[in-house]
This record gives structure tokens, C-alpha cells and sequence, in this order.
């Protein structure tokens, strides 16, 4: 009977050469398509939320919901928003943003008692436009006009964002389900609302940093998910949100953050040199 023979040495390492080049080609595949499905589960649960806030805005006779009203025990954007999709979970993104370890470090809070709090709340990871969905009592100046939007005030809702991805710190809820107790640190009011500065100050951020609380604008391949005011999201990168909306001659205006203002002239030193530059150029 002829005996067996087994693989040798080399025929050993060759095919652990072949399965080491496979892995080095298939796992950045998986991961792609894993951050490709995060992403459509976001843009799917904006949409959701998109629908909701238009449901509010033929309830509320075509008003916009506030961002907020005041810095103490009241309602968010998002809360006042929830009666509509009757789902916490919809706030939230399966991407989670390296900040959250961040800013639950700088409140003291460990992993577990920022999960249980969260838990109880809702995860919001979702910011408003305060030029859309208002900061009031007192005003946000820079971000917005400070007073309820209209649906007749919105100037091409199709083109103005209503609310984008953001840090995943917020809480949708300011008070328990049931107990009425308010949640701690006013944890509703952490990003409840962005603008046109914020994602300048994004495109100059490194988005590996632990204390980069900025990351959620870059989130997806180098951009995020948007909510137009119409309901209706996009995927958009960072500059095709800043960039002007209109030239009044050689004046860039609005951008899809705003409609009434020049374009970022209001963010001070929160955009960049390059950034002014293209803008500037925009119109000449």
C-alpha cells in the first residue's frame, strides 16, 4: 500500500502566503461596506426624522420647532419632535464619534453611568441648524435670528439644511420617561444646534484626535448626512455646505446653512484662510 504523503514545508508557507494576500484585499472590502451600511442606516433614520419634523410643521401652523427655549429643564428640538417617529432609537447613528469618551470623561462620568443615563434618555447624534430650527431665549446670534421659523420664511427648503449628524452626547429627553427626574448636567442641550461656523471649524480639524468634538461633519467617507427642510437627506462633503448660495455682484451669499447673510462672514476665526479665499473667488 503506498503511503500518504503530507504537505511540505513550502507548500505549507505558499498557502499561507495566499491567505494572508486575501485577508490584506478582503478586509478593507468588509470594512467599506460596513461603514457604507452605518451610513445608510443614518440617512435612513434621518429621512424618518425628516418626515417627522414635517409632521410638526402642519401641526404647529407650518412653525418650525424651536432648538430650544432658555439653557434650563425644557423641551429640545429632538423631544419635541419624538411624539412623531414614538422611537428613541431613531436619534441615533450606528457611527459612533470619538468624542463621546471625551466628553463623558470631562463630566466625570464613567463608560457605565453615561450608557444607563443615555439609555433612560435617548442618544441623540443629531444637531440643528439654528438658522432653520431656532435657538431661543436667549438668542444664538451668531447661528441665527433667534425667533420661530415659518415654512413660508424657509428660502428653498430643498437647498436649506434642517438638521445634520453630530457628536453623540446629546440626550433627546431632558426629563425620565415616568419619573419626571430632569437628566443630569442638561445633557439635552449638548449640540442640540449647529451653523455655517461649525463646519468651517470642522474642515481644519484632525479627525483622529480624542478631543476633536468636530468629527461627525467627516464622519462618512469624508462627509456626513444632511436633513434639507423639505425632509427630504443627502450625503454632502463638508465644503458643498458652506459654499455660497448665490453673488449679489461680486458678494457671495447664503450658503445651505443660511439664505440672508453673507456667506461665513459672521465665523470670525473659526474658517480658515483657505476656506475665506475660496468663498471670496466664488464670486469674481
Amino acid at each position: 500500500m503506498r503511503a500518504q504523503r503530507g504537505f511540505t514545508l513550502i507548500e505549507l508557507l505558499v498557502v499561507i502566503a495566499i491567505i494572508a494576500i486575501l485577508a490584506a484585499i478582503l478586509f478593507p472590502v468588509f470594512a467599506n461596506a460596513r461603514k457604507k451600511s452605518e451610513q445608510a442606516a443614518c440617512l435612513a433614520h434621518q429621512k424618518q426624522i425628516g418626515l417627522a419634523v414635517m409632521m410638526y410643521v402642519q401641526d404647529f401652523d407650518q412653525a418650525y420647532p424651536p432648538a430650544g427655549e432658555g439653557t434650563g429643564a425644557n423641551p429640545n428640538w429632538a423631544e419635541r419632535v419624538n411624539p412623531y417617529v414614538k422611537s428613541l432609537e431613531l436619534f441615533t447613528c450606528p457611527t459612533g464619534g470619538i468624542a463621546y469618551n471625551y466628553i463623558r470623561r470631562s463630566f466625570g462620568l464613567s463608560r457605565q453611568a453615561a450608557d444607563q443615563l443615555y439609555a433612560i434618555y435617548g442618544v441623540r447624534n443629531f444637531s440643528a441648524n439654528a438658522y432653520v430650527i431656532a435657538w431661543l431665549n436667549p438668542p444664538y446670534p451668531r447661528a441665527g435670528p433667534g425667533r420661530i421659523r415659518y415654512d413660508a420664511d424657509i428660502e428653498q427648503p430643498s437647498q436649506s439644511i434642517m438638521f445634520s449628524e453630530s457628536v453623540g452626547v446629546g440626550t433627546v429627553l431632558h426629563r425620565a420617561p415616568g419619573t419626571n427626574t430632569p437628566v443630569p448636567n442638561n445633557m439635552q442641550w449638548w449640540w442640540a444646534i449647529s451653523d455655517e461656523c461649525w463646519v468651517c471649524a470642522e474642515a481644519g480639524r484632525d479627525q483622529d484626535l480624542d478631543e476633536n468634538i468636530w468629527t461627525s461633519l467627516l464622519i462618512h467617507n469624508g462627509g456626513a448626512n444632511y436633513t434639507m427642510s423639505d425632509g427630504h437627506a443627502k450625503w454632502y462633503r463638508p465644503d458643498q455646505t458652506y459654499m455660497p448660495r448665490r453673488c449679489e455682484g461680486q458678494i457671495p451669499k447664503g450658503n445651505m446653512w443660511q439664505w440672508g447673510e453673507t456667506t461665513i462672514e459672521r465665523c470670525g476665526n473659526d474658517c480658515s484662510a483657505a476656506i475665506r479665499a475660496s468663498v471670496t473667488n466664488y464670486c469674481r
